[in-house]
């Protein structure tokens, strides 16, 4: 392997674009650059983005690192992409946006849900699918626009999630990676294809839906006009990268053991990998991975280290907005906040629950409370919830999860992560590159190019342990106390019918 081979890793995420640039030899960075775009909100649960915004961030994004790096184009071997998930958009055959693309946070989609429920039914989806029917994937955004922008349903060549409508707009070709593909809920993920029952089932044509690859793999080049517009070398190798979540275990390197990636960023996703389907319970889903040949069962809690965003912004309005303040105030609390617990749904519940009615809750306030318990709350809601999800996780799997491996904005923060190992009881693990996401997509490059012989010996070549965190045993029977209280909030609003009247009000 040549010393010096380095790989381009695109990550698009949900709010903006990063251009990584690594070393293929040992995954160091040479160089980042990113930018944000803005999210509309036509109504109060829709989430929308310009797809063309990607690309043209992309594009400065790419000549900005290029630039710092003084790396030459010719001196790329082969560039990936990883993105956020479930987010489609339909387009052209010449890739241009019809509609702007509907994001994977949109819940707009309730009814669509209802209908697929009503032809299918949740057990039949989740047996071929692994995900349970929500408005959080791209079926249901499917059929809203079908129903709802009809002239755009009618026009539309493909519809693409990120990852396709950037590596089209590199390679000139239409392809989706399977751990994208099975987020729309219309892959088959034991025969990694089109689902023929589901697609016919709603009425939609497999040739409106991307040419479905392993991840890891050569799928085209970049284009003479690509090149022009991103200032990648024409002729670049295009490798098939793959979600935000799978692309992340590989950067943290939770390839198998017990390990369990855990990313906090807007919201909170834990991935087990696993070397076949494990369908055993609907609360958790099943997609494949990254890793070719391999699935993953993972717990997506939708609004996590959002809600500390919204409290950073909406409750303090004193100059509280620096993360690292932040941190300090948290730690001055005790471990179980004073008896404040918070459930932080505040955009509907995902795993363990899957129930879009859910709303956040902040419990067990005095007037002796301060800022500082209710930011250490926050966290400590975070944790909890995730626990509930790893318990369910291990029994799915059928081992004990030995360690937690963190990424995301949550992983740079010393008292979350200790706190998150005093609730789960394992040791928690940051690695030394805090964009696993981008670093994942830069193995799969490294793999597809044959830099490295596998995805395997090129995480073992380039992902590097930071810290070992180990769990605090005073601090974790406080956590059991508050434990049992904490998990039984949620079911006594929703048995109540407090979730759904709210519901009904917000919806007026």
């Amino acid at each position: 392997m040549n010393a010096n081979e380095i790989v381009l890793a695109i990550d698009v995420g949900t709010s903006g674009a990063r251009c990584m640039l690594f070393s293929a030899t040992d995954g160091s960075r040479i160089a980042s650059e990113y930018a944000e775009w803005n999210s509309f909100f036509p109504k109060s649960s829709w989430v929308e983005q310009d797809a063309n915004i990607w690309w043209e961030t992309v594009c400065r994004t790419s000549k900005a690192v290029l630039a710092k790096s003084g790396v030459k184009p010719g001196q790329i071997t082969g560039v990936s992409v990883t993105n956020q998930r479930e987010t489609i958009v339909p387009v052209t055959e010449g890739g241009k946006p019809l509609h702007r693309a509907i994001v994977w946070q949109d819940r707009r989609t309730q009814h669509e849900c209802g209908i697929i429920r009503e032809k299918l039914g949740d057990e039949r989806v989740y047996g071929i699918t692994g995900l349970a029917i929500d408005p959080y994937f791209s079926l249901s955004k499917i059929l809203w626009l079908r129903k709802n922008a009809p002239t755009a349903w009618k026009s539309a060549y493909k519809f693409c999630l990120v990852s396709d409508f950037i590596i089209h707009k590199l390679s000139g070709r239409f392809v989706t990676d399977h751990s994208n593909a099975s987020r729309t809920m219309l892959f088959d993920i034991r025969k990694r294809e089109w689902s023929g029952t589901i697609c016919d089932a709603f009425g939609i044509d497999e040739s409106l839906l991307c040419e479905p690859v392993p991840s890891g793999i050569v799928v085209g080049s970049v284009t003479r006009k690509a090149a022009s517009e991103c200032g990648l070398g024409e002729g670049t190798p295009v490798v098939s990268g793959g979600g935000d979540q799978p692309c992340a275990a590989l950067g943290v390197g939770a390839v198998g053991g017990g390990k369990v990636k855990c990313t906090t960023g807007t919201g909170t996703f834990m991935l087990a990998p696993s070397v076949k389907p494990r369908l055993r319970d609907r609360r958790l889903l099943c997609s494949c991975h990254a890793f070719p040949g391999s699935w993953v069962v993972e717990a997506s809690m939708f609004t996590t280290g959002s809600v500390l965003k919204w409290f950073r912004d909406n409750v303090f309005d004193d100059g509280v907005h620096d993360y690292a303040l932040i941190d300090r105030l948290a730690a001055k609390a005790p471990a179980g906040s004073g008896g404040v617990l918070v459930v932080p749904h505040w955009m509907g519940a995902g795993a363990p629950y899957w129930d879009p009615k859910a709303r956040g809750i902040i419990a067990g306030l005095t007037l002796g409370h301060t800022r500082s318990h209710l930011l250490r709350a926050v966290m400590e809601g975070v944790a909890l919830e995730a626990r509930k999800n790893a318990e369910i996780m291990g029994k799915a799997v059928g081992r004990r999860i030995s360690e937690v491996r963190v990424s995301g904005g949550a992983a740079k923060s010393a008292v979350w992560n200790g706190i998150m190992a005093d609730v789960l009881g394992v040791p928690v693990i940051t690695t030394a590159e805090p964009e696993a996401t981008a670093l994942g997509a830069a193995i799969l490059a490294s793999s597809g190019c044959g830099i490295h012989k596998n995805v395997i010996s090129a995480c073992n070549a380039m992902v590097k342990d930071r810290k070992r965190i180990m769990p605090d045993r005073k601090n974790a029977k406080t956590y059991d106390k508050i434990y049992g209280i904490h998990s039984r909030l949620h079911d006594i609003l929703k048995d109540s019918g407090v979730w759904s009247g709210l519901d009904e009000f917000q919806s007026l």
